[in-house]
């Protein structure tokens, strides 16, 4: 910094033609671990001169000043967020791609390089992990070497289990409704789930709450999903491929049906993505309908239609891309709904069910109520009986994080996520009916620098 000009004052802080060095990091208030940080941060950047400027707010107002902003108006020099990864880790769209620098994208840094867009772009073009990983591997090193993000951890999740549950062997790509063909219970046959808080969004293509999620991955399934490995494999239908890697056909298996008992069929598959299309969405799965052929003109209203749609029968339905990528797989993991149950003339009238939902999953919804449970039971009409559940329901509920442990050790609940913390795991390890799970998350937190400061 001194060869750069920056030299320290009388005041402990670098200045430079008048100017204080000053870094303004923003920090939201919503977890402890940015303000933690920031904190560590403050001390250490002052014995180097430099003025740290800690802003707190809530989440959303980070996002706005940062992700969310136009391009020119992010008004940050660093911020601090977590970031999921998809199963196949693809840099696209998130942190580092240029084409990301917009209204809403990842890469509020503004980072570019050629070099970095190219193995991008390259990365993308191919499909088996084994092509991807010294592409990644190249590009990994040069984000090393540039550092416009630096990472800051990785996420450890950990949970307690009651010792009645068996089969409950969660990873960071398996969570527990995709388990409930596998798990046993001693005694009474219904799974009791402690978590956080839901919205009440209980709707495939509109939930956003991680908690919301896991009642909508137990009622409804999508065409794909994977396994522990993070392999994808068909659900609802098998599928191939085009040798040009643009269209996906798939095959609804034989018998696919809703929990109703109405029949799956290839035009419930065409409503679900024609509804995110919907000109009135507004929900965060436009990703999984914006890479196909024709959407574009749909959406500018050129077209009555996506072209990249195609129903080619009650089983048969394809779809085509406008480019080949590895990830565009992720576009079918979504729950398929049923058209005649859903239909809409108003897309409120569609959101009005948005707390009584009915698919094809393991389990149906019975019953809930705000802020306190949701009661889940076992689809008696499950298509696949080699997989259909294996307990009798799930009652969730709302378990405040300073009590989830207590209520695990009393049997209240018998499972529950806590924080990551080494005060939570030695309190789980310490109950005698209770056992820990833990494992590396599939995401991590970052601090992101303005690069156009």
């Amino acid at each position: 910094m001194d060869e750069a000009g920056w030299k320290m004052g009388d005041d402990g802080f670098r200045h430079k033609d008048g100017e204080k060095f000053t870094v303004k990091w923003l920090v939201y208030t919503d977890s402890s671990w940015p303000g933690t940080l920031s904190g560590m941060a403050f001390d250490t950047w002052k014995q180097l001169g430099v003025d740290l400027v800690i802003e707190q707010m809530d989440f959303n107002t980070v996002a706005a000043r940062t992700m969310d902003a136009k391009p020119g108006e992010k008004d940050f020099d660093i911020y601090t967020m977590g970031f999921s990864l998809s199963i196949d880790p693809d840099p696209t769209g998130a942190l580092f791609d240029y084409a990301a620098y917009n209204e809403g994208g990842f890469n509020a840094s503004g980072y570019f390089n050629q070099e970095s867009q190219d193995l991008i772009a390259k990365g993308k073009s191919l499909f088996t992990v084994e092509e991807r990983a010294p592409i990644y591997k190249e590009w990994a090193k040069l984000m090393n070497e540039e550092v416009p993000t630096v990472i800051v951890a990785y996420r450890n999740e950990i949970w307690g289990v009651n010792n009645r549950v068996k089969g409950l062997d969660q990873n960071a790509y398996i969570k527990w409704p995709a388990l409930l063909d596998k798990i046993a219970l001693e005694g009474d046959q219904v799974l009791k789930f402690g978590e956080a808080s839901f919205d009440g969004v209980f709707n495939p293509i509109m939930s956003s709450n991680v908690y919301d999620g896991y009642i909508v991955d137990s009622v409804f399934e999508g065409l794909v999903t994977n396994d522990a490995a993070g392999e994808y494999h068909g659900l609802l239908a098998d599928y191939e491929l085009s040798e040009d890697n643009l269209t996906y056909t798939f095959t609804l298996k034989d018998g696919v049906a809703f929990s109703d008992g109405t029949p799956l069929t290839a035009a419930d598959v065409a409503f679900t993505y024609n509804t995110i299309a919907h000109k009135d969405y507004t929900g965060p799965r436009i990703y999984a309908v914006n890479p196909l052929a024709g959407y574009d003109e749909y959406a500018a209203g050129k077209a009555d239609a996506i072209s990249g749609i195609e129903v080619v029968d009650d089983k048969v339905i394809k779809f085509t891309v406008k480019s080949a990528a590895p990830s565009n797989i992720e576009m079918f993991i979504y729950g398929i709904m049923p058209k005649d149950y859903y239909a809409f003339d108003k897309f409120e009238d569609f959101l009005a069910k948005n707390d009584a939902p009915v698919g094809s999953g393991k389990m149906v919804f019975e019953s809930w109520a705000p802020s306190e449970y949701v009661n889940l039971v076992k689809n008696d009409k499950y298509w696949n009986a080699d997989a259909a559940a294996t307990v009798d329901g799930v009652h969730i509920t709302v378990v405040p994080e300073e009590t989830k442990i207590s209520a695990l050790q009393l049997g209240q609940i018998d499972f529950a996520q806590t924080t990551a913390n080494k005060d939570n795991v030695a309190a789980i390890e310490a109950l005698e009916n209770v056992s820990l799970t833990k494992y590396m998350g599939n995401g991590y937190t970052f601090m992101c620098f303005n690069t156009l400061h």
